[in-house]
């Protein structure tokens, strides 16, 4: 059953259609786009913000230089280092060698043993003469004969003999110093005979295989004692 319409009010005021401006679709639009794209670059923030705490994260737990572990932090075990390679190679004894040292210096040069002094070659062999001696109360003469052979300094290097008529007197010859290719000093000690035990001798090499021989003792008396000869070499 259909209500009958209520016929219209003849007072009624007529409604005018609410119209909407035209630029309030715009402004809308408008607010709505930058809401969206504040909304993207605040999520873009965030994305980069995590991304970089996760590789400060990563580097902080990664490996150390040249394939080390990370520090452990478990009680009684050290941490692992490895230092990077150099390039450089160390400088070694073996480097540097005889041309200096690291800091370009020159390098000291080896000390070497000093060589031995020894026995003038044109002293070796037999060497015989007449000699004179002469001390505080008379002269007397008699043969000298003096061997020498190879030695240094301060070692035995030959034998002396005195033939005297009241005695024969032999002992041995120690070089004690050199003085050049021309002159030698001899250190006497008597083994026989009664002559003086220790002496002095001094040979000086002359023209035509001689030598002077002088020899400088002390008495038991105290009183000086001098021997002087020529020799010549005889072997």
């Amino acid at each position: 059953m259909t209500r009958p319409q209520s016929p219209p009010d003849p007072y009624a005021r007529p409604q005018r259609p609410v119209r909407q401006a035209p630029g309030d679709s715009h402004r809308s639009a408008l607010v709505v786009a930058l809401i969206g794209a504040a909304a993207t670059i605040v999520a873009a923030l965030i994305g980069l913000f995590v991304q970089l705490s996760g590789d400060v994260e990563q580097r902080a737990s990664g490996p150390l230089l040249g394939g080390a572990s990370p520090a452990s932090d478990a009680p009684g075990v050290p941490d692992t280092f490895v230092a990077p390679r150099s390039s450089v190679p160390p400088s070694t004894p073996a480097a540097l060698g005889a041309s200096g040292g690291a800091d370009g210096t020159p390098a000291a040069p080896t000390p070497t043993a000093p060589t031995p002094v020894g026995l003038p070659e044109e002293f070796l062999g037999r060497w015989q003469g007449y000699a004179e001696e002469t001390d505080a109360t008379s002269t007397d003469h008699y043969r000298v004969t003096v061997e020498l052979d190879q030695g240094t300094l301060r070692e035995q290097v030959g034998s002396v003999h005195y033939a005297m008529e009241s005695s024969d007197c032999h002992g041995t010859v120690t070089l004690t110093a050199v003085g050049g290719t021309g002159q030698v000093t001899l250190g006497e000690s008597i083994q026989s005979g009664n002559c003086v035990t220790n002496g002095r001798i001094i040979l000086t090499l002359r023209p035509g295989d001689t030598v002077d021989f002088a020899y400088e003792s002390t008495k038991r008396d105290g009183t000086r004692q001098s021997v002087k000869a020529g020799l010549e070499r005889v072997a």
